[in-house]
């Protein structure tokens, strides 16, 4: 195989194998990367086995018309296809002309969707198969020869954990929706029951709810949710057609409300009373010719500033008087209290498996901010049901406040799902009104007010100049909000749907109980992240020289003066006998009890040069390393500022900690005087030691003897520790907040 093929399958199992088991889409589509990686095909299918439904589910389409192929599924009890054979018997299969094929399915297949031949390969985990790859031709006899499909089947066995993990959790989240729907259900129908049972008039009751009809287009139909009838026969008879169509001219409610689910005639926005249905307009006519129903109350529930239809409660009477006005009363109540039943019954299993799911994030090890947060983000995104969605941190500049997401070179920052659908998110500016319109968008929004928010459909937000920047235009909903904490916005988690109007007010309830889980740990994990990045900074400039400039004296001393000649002086006297010891310290088994470790104290005013003269001291022991124990190699280095530390952070940069130790002390760290062992450390601003620090400081210069925070375990490091400060140590011990012993 190409070597370049060979290495990116192997970076490809890797991200897969990195994944969680929320991220069922990711994992499928990179096996379709590399499906095309070793075939050369770009058409591909894969089923899975789904025993909820007792079907082969396809889980996976490339190629064309891949969303009308993800529709078709299998049987998993028959044998009547190729795929469900390939599921049954364990081994592969290629068909080179599916149109002359003996199986019938197989051939509406290929008449359908164009397709002329397939290899078909088993999944299987554990030795047994939980669902098959096929690979499409749309010309006959483009078969896989043995160099293409061995690579493939090595490749999948090397993935089949990770792919089979995440089908069991994906098929939980389903099943759970289901039972949740379920319990809607049942509580929506104790409710219309009551509505019959309490108006002595009414002869049936039924509450319907937008169901959306396809994911692209976000048309929908009303969908019958549950009814009653004093009658069990006529209840069937009122379910047999279950969907309203909302199309113009359909039925009689698509007179009111249009195909996206949303009341257009302001008649509806009130209860409508129809005292005569025979003369209307009605897709189920048999209402009024077989049930002999003759009256119709129709209550609308809406959000009233979409005016979405949330769901329409239908009181049918076979009389035409009119309910009185304590009738009316009471059906608008009940109205109301099947609105909340829809919206905040059968929820409880979500928010449950949310915080479980999230609190377990919390106890892992992430190496980084990024990570964590892609592991939260997966994890929203699965339990919510969006189809993608986008971590933004906030950032802050001199004048201005932006949300990053990623930097300009695609390297992630905060955090995204299902990255195919939104390649690169740019820098967005935090604000809302005084925003120019081409600057608005929803999550900055969110991060300026601290309040979530819901775009319910992209197109008409966009249109009517609201907060919407659009990434691209197959996202049609979107919901923010905002993580907090110590009242200031650190992040923004967005949510985005296909479909318009997908997130509801549970969902936005859900994404804040995540917001608020995170908020702590996010913080500290910034804070760290944020320390640690300006040790790193400070460490790398110790050795710099400017490459225009070659009068240097010494390391980067530049000048002629007398000041310039007796810091080159200094330099010269002190550094070798350090070196000297830093030889020691390499070569023999020195105890620092007898000697003591070496230090410096650099003072002077702010702006000074105490860090310059720091690295050249450090330059110059460096040169001696390198002529004298190894030509290419770096002394050790640490540098650290004393006063951006407090408590146990202090001690714990200086000498480390163990895991759990402190919030967010979440593995075994190295302090930074353990990490420099054999070479030196500059702390800045010493003046501002706490007492404890400065203790702890005094013993371990006496021997090189320190515990880490949370620890009992004493450990030794030999470091040339160099301290400098712009304050009158000498006054600081004069009024007891600096230790003579250490001074």
């Amino acid at each position: 195989m190409d070597p370049f093929i060979s290495a990116q399958l192997v970076l490809l199992t890797n991200r897969i194998n990195a994944y969680g088991k929320e991220n069922l889409d990711d994992i499928l589509h990179a096996l379709a990367e590399a499906v095309h990686l070793i075939t050369g095909r770009s058409s591909c299918r894969v089923y899975l086995e789904d025993l909820t439904s007792g079907s082969l589910i396809c889980a996976l389409a490339t190629g064309r018309q891949a969303e009308a192929i993800r529709q078709q599924s299998f049987a998993i009890n028959t044998v009547d296809c190729v795929v469900s054979q390939v599921y049954h018997s364990h081994e592969e299969q290629q068909i080179a002309d599916l149109k002359t094929a003996g199986i019938e399915l197989e051939r509406e297949l290929a008449e359908r969707f164009s397709i002329r031949a397939s290899y078909y390969l088993p999944l299987h985990h554990h030795s047994r198969a939980v669902g098959v790859l096929c690979i499409d031709s749309r010309r006959k006899n483009q078969l896989l020869e043995p160099e293409q499909s061995l690579p493939l089947s090595s490749f999948i066995d090397g993935i089949m954990p990770a792919i089979d993990q995440a089908r069991l959790y994906h098929q939980q989240m389903v099943l759970a929706r289901w039972v949740d729907e379920a319990k809607k259900k049942e509580a929506a129908f104790c409710m219309m029951q009551s509505a019959v049972r309490l108006i002595d008039k009414l002869a049936l009751a039924a509450v319907l709810v937008p169901c959306p009809v396809g994911s692209e287009n976000g048309e929908e139909m009303l969908q019958i949710l549950a009814s009653f009838a004093g009658q069990r026969e006529d209840k069937q008879a009122y379910e047999t057609q279950k969907l309203i169509d909302l199309s113009p001219g359909k039925s009689l409610l698509s007179r009111y409300i249009n195909s996206n689910g949303v009341i257009v005639d302001e008649t509806l926005l009130e209860p409508l009373y129809l005292p005569t249905l025979s003369e209307e307009f009605l897709q189920k006519r048999y209402l009024t010719e077989e049930l002999g129903l003759r009256s119709l109350y129709v209550v609308p529930r809406y959000d009233p500033r979409t005016r979405r239809v949330i769901c329409l409660v239908n009181y049918y009477s076979r009389g035409s008087e009119h309910f009185t006005e304590f009738e009316k009363g009471l059906l608008e109540a009940h109205a109301e209290m099947a609105q909340r039943v829809i919206q905040e019954i059968g929820d409880e299993h979500m928010e449950i498996q949310v915080l479980a799911e999230i609190n377990d994030l919390l106890q892992e090890k992430f190496e980084g901010v990024s990570l964590f947060l892609n592991s939260v983000l997966s994890k929203a995104t699965e339990l919510i049901g969006a189809d993608a969605g986008s971590i933004a941190l906030v950032r802050k500049t001199e004048d201005e406040r932006w949300l990053v997401v990623e930097e300009a070179d695609g390297t992630l920052v905060g955090a995204k799902s299902k990255q195919r659908l939104k390649k690169h998110i740019p820098l967005l500016r935090i604000g809302g009104n005084e925003l120019p319109p081409e600057y608005r968008s929803m999550t900055g929004f969110v991060a300026a007010s601290g309040r979530p928010y819901l775009v319910a459909d992209s197109v008409e937000e966009k249109r009517a100049g609201g907060y919407y920047c659009e990434i691209t235009d197959i996202i049609r909903s979107e919901l923010g909000v905002p993580v907090i904490c110590e009242d200031e916005v650190i992040a923004v988690i967005c949510l985005d749907s296909l479909r318009p109007y997908y997130f509801t007010d549970e969902h936005k309830r859900i994404l804040q109980i995540i917001g608020r889980m995170i908020a702590r740990h996010l913080a500290d994990m910034l804070y760290i992240e944020q320390l640690t990045s300006e040790v790193h900074r400070l460490g790398s400039d110790a050795g710099y020289k400017d490459p225009k400039v070659s009068s240097y004296k010494l390391g980067n001393l530049i000048g002629n003066s007398a000041k310039a000649d007796e810091l080159v002086d200094f330099i010269q006297r002190v550094t070798p006998p350090l070196f000297n010891r830093i030889t020691m310290w390499l070569n023999s088994d020195v105890r620092e009890a007898t000697l003591g470790l070496p230090s410096l104290l650099i003072t002077g005013a702010t702006g000074s040069g105490k860090e310059f003269l720091f690295n050249n001291v450090y330059s110059r022991l460096n040169e001696f390393y390198r002529e004298k124990i190894s030509d290419k190699g770096e002394l050790p280095v640490k540098k650290t500022n004393i006063a951006a530390y407090s408590g146990e952070l202090t001690y714990s940069e200086l000498f480390g900690h163990k895991r759990g130790a402190f919030t967010g002390a979440h593995a075994d760290r190295k302090g930074i005087l353990e990490e420099a062992h054999g070479g030196l450390v500059f702390l800045d601003e010493i003046g501002d030691a706490d007492p404890k620090t400065q203790v702890q400081l005094l013993r371990f210069l006496d021997n090189g003897g320190f515990v880490r925070l949370g620890e009992n375990l004493t450990r030794y490091a030999r470091v040339l520790l160099v301290a400098a400060t712009n304050k009158d140590l000498g006054q600081l011990i004069r009024e007891g907040r600096f230790r003579e012993d250490l001074y």
